[in-house]
């Protein structure tokens, strides 16, 4: 049970990063230590076993193993009602409706929508709390049209109670106002917002000079402010990805805008309209998690056999009048996969003539300045833009998800690359990360490698690896370097992986568009040569680094 006395915004769930990324942790929690009491030696040892699973993304142990074990479970998977931890751990009939990986979004939006504070696991004063936070994040995002990234941090995470949403309203509208009067840059009025909003916020704090928080011993007013502005924009991060999981909300192409899209409009309207706004009440926790665990207890308009029907006949499918609500909707999940599978070979057509060029080079520039709604997902979605438009692949497939619309929609699960390229005489896995310094190294040191010996291990070609992120670190460039010199059996024996910072990868693709690349064995020849130098001709890693950015500029020209 979370202590939130001194919480004064919405909160959202930062651990797991993707909402996707519980479903086999709470598979592998559940079969593994079904029916043992919650304590700290089972949160131990359920934690080695994920850190040893091809899922688990990082590659060092936590300092504190049974703290790392609760930030993962008892946040997302205890507060959304897919696991019980008490008296033993057991799966909820909600978590086995999960783990049958059966149209997710439909099973988040109906957990999400249940999630309210206060409950029995969040206990607060109805003073302090009254809202059910995912139900209200749509309802905002239609009242006020579409909702920046910024707004959600600024303003949504001040809906602590339902009564305050008009207020939340006004200040949404005259943020937008007040900022075509701003003489200064966008960056410098949102920063602005940000210290007024949190002063007032905190205004107690303030006043006591109580500027401790738990993330730093600096106790200044500014320390306070930054580290209050940088957890409210993981907050809306969080809500952000979390609602992005029920496919109820998009982002607006070029301007990424979080909207409802105009397929889910009617499915939004009848959320809003059938669940109350008002928190329940419950006499105790045993009738809290009656509630919290059925599967069944909210109504979505795909529940409806006569919308189903509709949709299906839209799409020219012929339907059997004996099918039941579940046979329909499997018939039009299919349809959707298919109308996705479209806009994808429709993209990759569009990519290959260079005309979106200026633009994929436009989203590097925002992902680098962290202006994108999910810099992680977008530099993944955007990397394969790139790949996708230099052509001469066999095939180039993005294993993120996107959503009927075309729109990047989760990250690549943690047991493939986020990126397989296949060409006449090779193969390339693209890994790429925001992640930077000694976390980048950790998160991605085993990960990667391993990615890489899963695949070459399988071909009969050889495999090559990019690692890409805005910044490649000392620990992660040293670690590539030796263990491409390395023979190793699990790895297919030495492996071939190249860093390249986000500035290399933009020389790089501009690089093929100046010199007109038209040939992927000019593209494995770059590639061999920069493993040679690796192996032979780089005195240490930082030479090799300084030789892989001084061949971009005539890469396509190696032969």
């Amino acid at each position: 049970m979370a202590n939130l006395k001194k919480t004064k915004t919405l909160f959202g769930f930062t651990s797991p990063r993707t909402l996707e990324k519980i479903v086999p942790e709470i598979k592998l929690l559940t079969e593994k230590y079904k029916g043992k009491v919650w304590n700290v030696q089972v949160q131990v040892d359920f934690f080695k076993e994920l850190f040893n699973s091809e899922f688990y993304e990082g590659g060092k142990m936590p300092g504190n193993v049974s703290l790392a074990t609760r930030d993962r479970i008892t946040r997302a998977p205890k507060s959304l009602g897919f696991v019980d931890l008490k008296p033993v751990i057991q799966i909820t009939e909600a978590g086995a409706a999960l783990l049958t990986e059966k149209r997710l979004h439909e099973t988040f939006t109906r957990q999400l929508l249940k999630f309210q504070l206060p409950s029995p696991y969040h206990k607060l004063t109805v003073e302090q709390f009254f809202v059910k936070p995912y139900l209200e994040f749509l309802r905002l995002a239609v009242t006020v049209e579409w909702l920046s990234k910024s707004e959600v941090a600024l303003f949504f995470l001040q809906l602590t109670h339902i009564d305050k949403f008009d207020l939340v309203v006004q200040k949404i509208n005259a943020f937008r106002a007040n900022a075509k009067n701003f003489k200064g840059s966008r960056k410098s009025y949102v920063h602005g917002c940000f210290e007024k909003e949190i002063q007032q916020i905190f205004q107690a704090e303030i006043e006591k000079n109580d500027f401790k928080t738990r993330e730093s011993e600096d106790p200044s007013l500014k320390k306070f402010l930054k580290t209050k502005r940088s957890n409210m924009i993981d907050y809306a991060d969080a809500f952000i990805r979390y609602m992005r999981a029920t496919q109820l909300i998009t982002f607006e192409p070029k301007t990424y805008r979080i909207v409802i899209p105009s397929t889910k409009a009617d499915d939004v309207n009848y959320i809003l309209a059938s669940i109350p706004r008002e928190p329940a009440l419950f006499k105790n926790e045993t009738a809290f998690k009656s509630y919290l665990f059925s599967p069944s207890n909210i109504s979505l308009l795909p529940d409806s056999n006569e919308m189903l029907l509709g949709k299906l006949q839209k799409l020219g499918a012929t339907i059997s009048p004996s099918l039941s609500i579940e046979q329909l909707k499997d018939l039009l999940e299919q349809a959707e996969e298919r109308a996705r599978q479209q806009k994808i070979e429709e993209t990759q057509e569009a990519l290959k003539d260079y005309k979106d060029y200026d633009d994929i080079i436009e989203v590097f520039s925002r992902i680098a300045k962290r202006e994108m709604p999910d810099p992680p997902l977008y530099l993944e979605w955007n990397v394969w833009r790139a790949m996708t438009m230099l052509n001469y692949a066999n095939y180039v497939n993005g294993n993120f998800r996107i959503d009927t619309d075309g729109v990047p929609l989760s990250t690549a699960q943690g047991n493939m690359p986020d990126m397989e390229i296949e060409y006449d005489d090779f193969k390339l896995i693209m890994e790429v990360t925001t992640s930077t310094g000694n976390t980048q190294y950790n998160m991605e040191g085993e990960p990667v490698a391993r990615h890489f010996g899963n695949i070459q291990l399988q071909s009969q070609k050889p495999v090559f690896c990019l690692f890409l992120a805005p910044q490649i670190s000392s620990g992660a460039l040293a670690h590539f370097f030796n263990l491409n010199r390395l023979h190793t059996k699990a790895y297919g024996g030495k492996t071939r992986i190249i860093p390249m910072n986000l500035n290399h990868f933009i020389g790089f693709v501009s690089t093929a568009k100046r010199l007109g690349f038209n040939n992927s064995s000019l593209l494995f020849h770059y590639l061999n040569s920069l493993i040679a130098i690796n192996l032979e001709g780089a005195k240490d890693e930082e030479d090799w680094f300084n030789a892989i950015k001084e061949t971009i500029p005539v890469w396509a020209t190696i032969s």
